[in-house]
């Protein structure tokens, strides 16, 4: 199977989205970014990865949190700072190493604004993974080893590190459909079910791509 299309995943904590996004390219045979994107972060800014994992989708502290929680937004001004700081920092070599992954060929990117930074090439499915609490709930305590003890606000706080981290750095809402073109459900389309739906999905852009270009 062939694709001209690159995937990029945004994703509730606990709706499977890094594994709809490993399948997904698995089944494409074409490259899957998602944690080793930090590490190429910081191998470009020379500092150890233990440094950068610690703002990886993260807000960079309390005032950060209140302000991307309003309507502040570093969006149109990150890159023009020349006093940047770590998170800063993370953003800017994440953004150049999806560009840079985006330019040679399709792939899936898993996270980390892909969506937003992305969003000129028209080569580009832009999805959003959610799932019920339930599923949730089940997928963190059994599959990724988290106490089940507060698990629910456990996963809520989790995902308001990464809205606000995103509703940061692009001045858009992360749980806002309009931001995406396809939204999937875990819990109700299972694992393989989402992988087959965001497939057919970029295979009917692509097949309309085509039609456009003739």
């Amino acid at each position: 199977m062939t694709t001209a299309t690159i995937y990029t995943i945004e994703r509730e904590f606990g709706s499977a989205g890094h594994i709809v996004g490993e399948r997904l390219a698995k089944m494409l045979g074409i490259p899957f970014y998602d944690s080793q994107i930090v590490d190429m972060a910081a191998k470009n800014a020379g500092v150890s990865r233990k440094i950068f994992e610690g703002f990886d989708e993260k807000p960079t502290n309390s005032f950060l949190y209140s302000l991307v929680m309003g309507s502040y937004t570093a969006a149109g001004s990150i890159t023009q700072s020349s006093d940047l700081n770590m998170s800063d920092k993370l953003f800017v070599e994440e953004a150049k190493i999806i560009r840079e992954a985006a330019e040679k060929g399709p792939c899936v990117v898993v996270g980390r604004c892909g969506s937003y930074i992305l969003r000129e090439r028209p080569d580009v499915v832009r999805v959003f993974c959610t799932a019920d609490m339930e599923y949730r709930k089940h997928h963190a305590i059994h599959d990724l080893g988290m106490p089940e003890k507060r698990i629910e606000d456990a996963i809520s706080k989790r995902d308001k590190k990464r809205a606000s981290y995103y509703n940061y750095y692009t001045g858009k809402r992360w749980s806002d459909a309009s931001s995406y073109d396809l939204c999937v459900s875990t819990s109700t389309a299972g694992i393989d079910g989402a992988v087959d739906t965001i497939l057919a999905f970029g295979e009917m852009l692509e097949r309309q791509r085509a039609q456009r270009s003739k």
